[in-house]
């Protein structure tokens, strides 16, 4: 399964549109995951005319999204049991508050907040922060290739 993982694309008030690159992997993936700060729900509808969307609501996130949306999302794919959260609060203890808010620690957690790329994995556990998409410098996104019974495989893709 192949899943492009997005986080902050902050559209429209950090970027006017969602990255060209996104939309060509979307075209090709299974699933889209979001982390959270869409900003818009006319995003969310973008995405979904690409491939089925699991998000979250970020901090930045509107009225219209938290109708749509949930603060914590865990599902299962391919064998793996994934956490997908925003995250909150100073970008120090990040990752401990992340891994926190679920009772079972999942096989794979997905967070933003941040706006910055963590691929952390201890032993058989990944947290993945996908960066922003909001393009230009230093903006990521990444790409999940899952299959049950191997070691997922995370692909970083580095915009502008």
């Amino acid at each position: 399964m192949r899943i492009v993982v997005l986080s902050d694309t902050h559209v429209p008030t950090r970027a006017s549109g969602i990255p060209g690159r996104v939309y060509e992997e979307c075209a090709n993936c299974d699933l889209v995951i979001h982390a959270g700060d869409f900003v818009e729900s006319f995003v969310l509808e973008d995405l979904e005319r690409l491939a089925p969307v699991r998000g979250v609501l970020g901090n930045m996130d509107g009225f219209d999204l938290s109708r749509l949306l949930s603060q914590k999302l865990v599902f299962e794919l391919e064998g793996s049991r994934i956490g997908l959260i925003h995250g909150w609060g100073p970008p120090w203890d990040l990752e401990a508050r992340v891994r926190k808010s679920f009772d079972v620690e999942p096989d794979i957690i997905i967070h933003g907040h941040s706006h910055e790329w963590q691929e952390k994995w201890t032993g058989e556990r990944l947290l993945l922060n996908p960066g922003s998409a909001s393009g230009g410098h230093g903006s990521s996104f990444a790409v999940l290739t899952l299959e049950r019974g191997t070691r997922p495989v995370v692909q970083k893709v580095a915009l502008g």
